[in-house]
């Protein structure tokens, strides 16, 4: 049996993250689905205990159900990009045992620094930001009486 070199130890890892980044990417498309599936009978739920029609109850667990796969989603996101920030870090470490001169080969992407607020508000979370807006102007026709059937 041999002993491992440190790139192949490195490879090991850099596959298991990659890995782990795909499944993190995979669980925010499926969290966006099932906002979607979850939203509908939400709303069916609330109304079939009312009074058939839409009311103030509808619209608040809209936005909550919305704001719940947000959160949600947004945790996904911000731990794939750290997961990607360690995976830079090993192809860094890997690309200077390959030229020991270079501090930051050129063939490495810049890992950017990932916060809460931006793993919240990026261009993924537009499809929750999309929803909201269509339940706010819903909500709003609700309160001027457009939607009170």
């Amino acid at each position: 049996m041999s002993i491992p070199t440190p790139d192949e130890l490195d490879r090991d890892q850099l596959d298991q993250l990659h890995a782990a980044t795909l499944k993190a990417s995979e669980a925010c498309l499926e969290l966006k689905k099932l906002c979607a599936l979850v939203l509908v009978p939400a709303g069916t739920v609330i109304t079939s205990f009312g009074d058939k029609r839409p009311g103030g109850s509808l619209f608040l667990a809209g936005f909550l159900v919305i704001a719940g796969f947000w959160v949600a989603d947004g945790f996904s996101y911000y731990y794939q990009r750290k997961i990607r920030g360690e995976m830079i870090v090993i192809l860094r470490r890997r690309a200077r045992r390959c030229v020991p001169d270079v501090d930051d080969p050129p063939v490495i992407p810049a890992s950017g620094a990932v916060s809460v607020w931006r793993a919240a508000f990026n261009a993924s979370m537009t499809y929750y930001l999309i929803l909201g807006v269509l339940f706010a102007l819903a909500a709003g026709a609700y309160a001027i009486g457009w939607l009170d059937g």
